[in-house]
């Protein structure tokens, strides 16, 4: 067997998969395997099998030494542990030393001994692929060798992998320096590697009866990776998944624009579910048609009840659900018949409960189904859709104002939150769905339905779990192309570590899966619910950055020295001022200013020097983003200390001669100039502003003077944090368009 060139296509089948199926075998053997990869374009180093100690010394002395003995087993899959590798044999003795003590620690398992060229080993990478419970086939890389699982630097992508998805895959190791050239070592051909990991992909799809593949370690050779050792384990394919049942994404419509909507088991009582959700919609000034649906009830909160849906004068656009379980299937059906577009079932009780619950919500998806109509739920806080006025949620008043961003949660809870603290902040969120049990609607169906939504701009959405991963991953790539999408990730926790035969299996953990293929889809994750919030709130209102280059403008020195140093941890670029620049800047600076990024203002208030300031270094083609750190919140403190100085002396605590006492008004003021001047560098130079607060503000976002809004974050670390997704998502966006990006070959 000699080392392959780069390529491959799958042309025929291999043999060797279904023959070792056939008989019964768990995996392939070393020699079978190689055959395998070197058939689909892996190189593999050039060896031969040898069942005596003569063919091994033949073998040895036509390959050439230093050679490699492993033996031979489809039955120990870990040949390092049993004892059956022999590194660094320099001559024929050795080989027969090797044979006799190979043939001796494995007996009757070996069927052989595979004589093979000994590879460089300064870098040892794995590569690998694993069938994930979720998305299926996942291809893997990592730093290798015996000490794999201890490293555990591996990233993961879903198959198939495109160039673009091998590179970043790439990218995402921590260690990925190591395949540049150090110490006299060439870089590693990333082309090759690209081409290695796009290959095992394709593998994946083209062979079912794989279960996993283990190509540890991937030794580099003049450059190129080989597969030094490689362990291919067979399993029957799986059964097909049952088809899902169809959806249809235009009755979705309904639910963000409804003109008429039915809240049936609507209650006088304003505690529960039927009074909660009748209460939000009227005090949200819901301007369409209401129709209470009680059926013990001639008058609900002064409106003319239904007693069931059908008594209704016409087919309402939405039916907001809230009745006890065993009467949920008898409202679906009718909602059905009478021409519901969509039905929001709040009512709980089905497959959280278990198997007899999960039955009872097959029934409801199959009735919605049949007639065409969208249901979201059960077991969900509701559905808002601000510019309607339609705040169909219960358990909370909640009444945000419309904005360009669409929320989607798998928890009622957490999104009802999020989506009040947006709204105490003053930013908008334009709609939001809690999509509860999904049991016909999924969170990917509203994606792929937002995606050509031309109301939203950005989609956020707090994911928990999914019975089909690669349909989310396919739905949220279709849309993170269009408009951004940033994750909330939760129960990230391992599967657990599986008792897998290969280093790829025990590797392959919940979360380092998850990110692989959100990194692939374009997911902007985070894990923490304020990070999550700012950054929906920052691609709402402000421009996208050109690069990568920060400039820091700060109220206090110790504050820049933490957003500088954040800067360095997420790969951003702490922007080099140009001398013009200082030069400009040492004019409306004390001279004991910090001559460089960050900028200290060293807590000057002087009227129009933040904000000349701001503006020069906004301007510099040095800068691609700006961070403003403390000096909103300045204002506010400045005006409150008036504020109790004026309070003080009207008690007679302290005393202040006329012409002391400042105008407590000016402070505010000052600080709406501010705002609407970070607004109008914005719309000038198309370059985002992001602010920090350094004390909590009561409002956070200010969006109605002009195209972009200002976002006030109230950690300086996290608004780095923010200014990195926004960087990633318009660097992505530069190469998928095939602008730019470090990712484009």
């Amino acid at each position: 067997m000699t080392a392959t060139g780069q390529g491959g296509s799958s042309g025929d089948r291999f043999a060797g998969v279904g023959a070792a199926l056939a008989a019964g075998r768990a995996a392939l053997s070393e020699v079978e395997a190689k055959q395998f990869l070197a058939s689909q374009g892996i190189a593999v180093p050039e060896g031969a099998p040898a069942t005596c100690a003569e063919e091994a010394v033949a073998a040895a002395g036509g390959i050439g030494y230093p050679v490699v003995m492993k033996g031979i087993s489809t039955t120990i899959l870990h040949k390092t542990e049993a004892g059956l590798v022999r590194l660094g044999i320099q001559d024929q003795e050795g080989v027969r030393v090797a044979f006799a003590a190979l043939s001796q620690a494995g007996g009757d398992a070996l069927s052989g001994v595979f004589v093979e060229r000994q590879l460089p080993r300064e870098r040892e990478f794995m590569a690998g692929m694993v069938r994930d419970p979720q998305f299926g086939a996942v291809i893997m890389l990592g730093l290798g060798g015996i000490l794999a699982e201890v490293l555990d630097d591996v990233a993961f992508a879903v198959a198939p992998l495109s160039r673009a998805d091998a590179l970043r895959t790439i990218e995402a190791l921590q260690a990925r320096a190591i395949l540049g050239s150090y110490r006299g070592l060439p870089a590693v051909d990333r082309g090759a590697l690209v081409e290695l990991l796009c290959i095992l992909g394709r593998m994946a799809l083209e062979y079912p009866e794989i279960a996993e593949m283990d190509l540890n370690p991937l030794l580099v050779d003049q450059r190129r990776p080989v597969a030094a050792d490689c362990l291919i384990r067979l399993q029957p394919p799986a059964a097909a998944a049952p088809a899902r049942l169809p959806v249809n994404l235009a009755a979705l419509d309904a639910l963000y624009a409804p003109r008429s909507v039915a809240i049936v088991g609507a209650s006088n009582d304003p505690s529960k579910w039927g009074g909660t959700i009748l209460t939000n919609l009227i005090a949200g000034g819901y301007p369409g048609r209401l129709y209470p649906v009680a059926r013990a009830a001639e008058t609900v909160m002064g409106m003319k009840a239904y007693g069931t849906v059908s008594e209704l004068p016409e087919a309402p656009d939405v039916a907001v659900v809230a009745v006890p379980g065993s009467a949920a299937l008898p409202v679906v059906q009718e909602c059905g018949v009478k021409g519901v577009r969509a039905v929001v079932m709040v009512t709980a009780g089905f497959s959280e409960t278990g198997a007899e619950g999960r039955h009872r919500e097959r029934e409801l998806a199959e009735a919605a189904a049949r007639h065409g109509m969208a249901l979201i739920g059960p077991n969900c806080m509701g559905v808002v859709s601000s510019a309607a006025r339609f705040f169909g949620v219960g358990a909370v008043p909640l009444h945000p104002k419309p904005g360009p961003a669409a929320f989607v949660s798998q928890s009622g809870n957490i999104g009802a939150q999020l989506m009040v603290s947006a709204e105490q902040r003053g930013g908008g969120i334009g709609s939001f769905v809690g999509v509860g049990n999904e049991a016909l609607y999924q969170t990917a169906d509203l994606l792929d339905y937002l995606k050509d939504d031309p109301r939203v701009g950005v989609v956020a959405a707090y994911v928990e779990g999914y019975e089909d991963g690669r349909r989310l991953l396919e739905s949220s790539r279709a849309l993170a192309a269009k408009k951004p999408l940033v994750v909330l990730r939760a129960a990230v926790s391992d599967y657990g570590r599986r008792a897998a035969a290969s280093h790829t299996g025990a590797l392959a953990g919940a979360q380092k899966v998850f990110e692989g293929a959100a990194r692939q889809a374009g997911m902007l994750l985070t894990f923490d619910p304020d990070e999550f919030l700012d950054t929906a709130l920052a691609f709402s209102y402000l421009p996208l950055p050109r690069g990568d280059r920060v400039g820091i403008v700060t109220m206090g020195g110790g504050w820049g020295v933490l957003s500088a140093d954040e800067v360095a941890r997420t790969g951003l670029s702490l922007a080099e001022f140009d001398p013009g620049l200082l030069s400009r800047l040492d004019g409306l600076l004390p001279p004991y200013w910090s001559r460089g990024n960050p900028v200290d203002l060293v807590a000057t208030l002087v009227e129009g020097a933040a904000e000349r300031v701001v503006e020069e270094i906004i301007a510099s083609d040095s800068v691609d983003l700006l961070l403003v750190s403390g000096v909103v919140s300045v204002f506010g403190l400045a005006e409150a200390i008036l504020v109790q100085a004026e309070r003080l002396n009207a008690e007679g605590a302290i005393e202040l001669n006329e012409g002391q006492f400042a105008d407590p008004g000016f402070f505010a003021r000052r600080r709406e100039q501010f705002i609407r001047h970070l607004i109008s560098l914005m719309e000038r130079y198309e370059k985002p502003i992001l602010s920090v607060a350094a004390v909590p503000l009561a409002q956070g976002v200010f969006p109605d003077w002009g195209r972009y809004g200002v976002v006030v974050i109230s950690s300086p670390l996290r608004a780095v944090r923010v200014a990195a997704n926004m960087v990633e998502y318009a660097d992505r966006f530069r190469v998928d368009q095939g602008q730019c990006g470090p990712c484009r070959e």
